[in-house]
């Protein structure tokens, strides 16, 4: 049922989503849906709880048996990664509204998430942070959800500028690709 709808609401937007669509596409009965999910916005917001323990979830994984900067940069791929599973970017054109509550209750997840795992960072000596754990996990949420909001051609942009607000490197593979771009538009 869950399934049904989100791939409902990408299609079609919430304001359109109707409990009995998402029984017909997940080939249950009505009444059986309406038993689980008395209305739209309970199914929508079980929705957001699931996105949210899949979230934390993977973090956790991510984030076992790595100390010191592995952990920073986990911690930075599994953010980079939500992003790229989010729903494709026409969500936000048909239902900027919906998005924006969307985004606004995925922000202070991730910048939780991200701040108890720049903690722990910061508990190995080996690991310096560029700010403060609280501030660099809102920093790197936000670049996140921007990059969901005005995608970026490159696709690994919102990488790049997620390791450069943490401080870190860039990786090699990106940093070339990033310098022969840059190059490219020199003798453009």
């Amino acid at each position: 049922m869950l399934g049904a709808a989100r791939k409902l609401i990408l299609q079609n937007g919430a304001r359109r989503l109707s409990l009995t669509d998402v029984a017909a596409l997940a080939g249950v009965s009505r009444p059986t849906v309406y038993r689980y999910f008395p209305s739209k916005e309970e199914l929508i917001d079980a929705l957001g709880k699931r996105e949210y323990r899949r979230f934390n979830s993977t973090m956790d994984k991510a984030l076992s048996g790595t100390t010191g900067v592995g952990r920073l940069e986990a911690a930075i791929d599994v953010v980079v990664a939500f992003l790229k599973d989010q729903p494709p970017r026409g969500l936000v054109d048909l239902e900027p509204g919906f998005t924006q509550d969307q985004m606004a209750q995925v922000l202070p997840m991730m910048t939780e998430a991200l701040a108890a795992a720049l903690d722990e960072c910061c508990s190995d000596d080996s690991c310096t942070l560029a700010s403060p754990p609280r501030e660099l996990a809102g920093a790197i949420a936000r670049i996140a959800l921007s990059h969901y909001i005005f995608p970026d051609d490159d696709d690994t942009a919102a990488l790049c500028q997620i390791r450069a607000a943490a401080g870190l490197p860039l990786h090699k593979a990106s940093h070339r690709r990033g310098q022969r771009q840059l190059r490219g538009r020199q003798t453009s």
